[in-house]
């Protein structure tokens, strides 16, 4: 069963309830107040036969009683009931026990008690009986006459007719009054849990794959407070699923690159291998085919390598520490230097920071893929500035003089296997993955990787550290590890 219609039925029940008692009542304190009415007027009239009979029997005795005969007696009576038994009452006159006079029904004079009280009271009763109910009085007439007792009858068929109308009345009036409320409620019912059904309908489409579905906010109540969650969980959800998608698609990507990045030199290793079974290969081919067959590996073993790296860049836990700026640089420096050598380059550095918080060993490999990839950037000859400085952060730079990149490639070049120049990139042993691994460093970091290029002109790579971790621009070092600041040390 829905909310709603669990809501209904209380509710309809409740209020069923409650206007079914509110009638019961109301028909119950009406028939109250009727026969108050009715008991009030009987005994204003009792009290009136009383008064009269009283008197025409004083008047026809006078003092002396024994004069009074039944017959006498019961004409007074009958004089009475003749006028009242149209109003439906009817009397009973006894002295002492002896009936003088009666017109009572005789299934009323039988179910009531018609002793009358002996201290000179009335006795009032509602008697039922087989043709009605009465209102019964009984009371003595007093005086020299207190051996004399009087019973008032009125028939209560009317107050119980109006009763059983109102009654059915009532019940005609509750009924119609539960209908229109069963319509009225439903109506409201539905209009309020309205959100409900839309954030159902909204669930069952994110369910579906549909996760652009919003709930539209109105008012201030809970459901709108309700929607509104549901709406930022749909906007996480999204925002997650996007992400899935997006890490998914690249590694698909990863994956069809590395198929295609291996296929290059184990094809290459197969056919020298191949052609080295022949028995026909000179001795020289051979040595020639075997070289083939030691670069590709290392093209290979490369590869491994840097993937080996990016996956613990990911999935480690980089250790912070206080890294010297000018110590890093000339191990940098150090570290490159055949590579320089082979290309006639030169390594400047500019120091004017004095720390950084990081991780030593990445910030290593981070800076060494920089340079590495501005060397075979570089003609012969070229100069290649390596700098530390402070411009609102604490920032890692190196610049070269080379070929530069479009504006296109840029956002392209940190992508796994990406090159701008894939000739170029396979005869100096690259394999695409340098610049995505130190945009993972620099993430693990919390820094951001900024590329500047200019096509023909050169290229400039920052590493901001952003990060609240990172000492301030008037933070010391001691002398033992700073690199003099403003210099600039040549590697030839």
């Amino acid at each position: 069963m829905k909310y709603w219609q669990k809501t209904f039925l209380i509710m309809l029940t409740v209020f069923i309830v409650f206007i079914n008692v509110c009638l019961f009542l109301t028909s119950k304190y009406s028939f109250a107040l009727n026969l108050n009415r009715d008991t009030d007027r009987a005994l204003s009239e009792y009290r009136l036969v009383v008064s009269s009979v009283y008197q025409t029997m004083y008047s026809m005795a006078g003092r002396d009683q024994s004069s009074l005969t039944p017959s006498s007696e019961a004409s007074v009576m009958r004089s009475y009931a003749d006028y009242y038994l149209s109003q439906g009452v009817t009397f009973e006159l006894k002295r002492s026990d002896t009936v003088v006079f009666s017109n009572l029904p005789s299934g009323a004079s039988a179910a009531a008690d018609l002793s009358a009280p002996a201290d000179g009271t009335y006795a009032v009763q509602t008697v039922p009986a087989a043709g009605g109910s009465f209102l019964c009085i009984t009371g003595r007439l007093g005086g020299q006459f207190g051996d004399y007792s009087l019973t008032f009858l009125r028939e209560l068929s009317e107050l119980y007719t109006t009763h059983r109308q109102l009654t059915v009345y009532l019940i005609a009036v509750g009924a119609a009054l539960e209908s229109v409320l069963a319509v009225v409620l439903s109506l409201i019912l539905r209009k309020l849990t309205q959100p409900i059904r839309t954030l159902r309908s909204a669930a069952r489409g994110i369910a579906g794959g549909s996760y652009g579905e919003r709930i539209p906010l109105r008012g201030r109540d809970e459901f709108s407070d309700l929607s509104a969650a549901f709406n930022q969980m749909a906007v996480s959800v999204q925002d997650k699923i996007d992400e899935l998608d997006k890490n998914a698609q690249a590694k698909q990507r990863l994956i069809d690159n590395l198929a295609h990045e291996l296929r290059t030199p184990l094809t290459a290793i197969r056919g020298y291998a191949e052609y080295l079974q022949g028995a026909y290969a000179s001795e020289e081919n051979r040595i020639v085919a075997a070289g083939y067959i030691i670069s590709e590996t290392d093209r290979v073993k490369n590869l491994a390598l840097k993937l080996l790296e990016m996956a613990l860049v990911r999935n480690g836990s980089p250790v912070f520490d206080t890294v010297a700026a000018p110590a890093l640089l000339r191990e940098i420096a150090g570290l490159s230097e055949p590579r320089l050598r082979e290309k006639n380059l030169r390594l400047e550095l500019e120091c004017a920071l004095d720390t950084l918080v990081g991780d030593g060993d990445l910030l290593q490999s981070l800076l060494l893929n920089l340079v590495d990839n501005a060397v075979k950037a570089s003609p012969p000859g070229a100069a290649i500035l390596l700098s530390a400085y402070f411009d609102g952060h604490p920032v890692l730079e190196v610049a070269d003089s080379g070929c530069g990149m479009e504006t296109s490639e840029i956002q392209l070049v940190c992508e796994p296997f990406y090159r701008i120049d894939k000739a170029r990139s396979r005869a100096s042993g690259g394999v695409g993955l340098g610049l995505a691994l130190c945009r993972d460093i620099a993430a693990a970091h919390g820094a951001e990787l900024k590329i500047d290029s200019v096509k023909g002109e050169g290229t400039k790579i920052r590493i901001v550290f952003t990060t609240p971790l990172q000492p301030s621009e008037n933070s010391e070092t001691p002398a033992d590890l700073q690199l003099e600041r403003g210099t600039t040390q040549n590697l030839d």
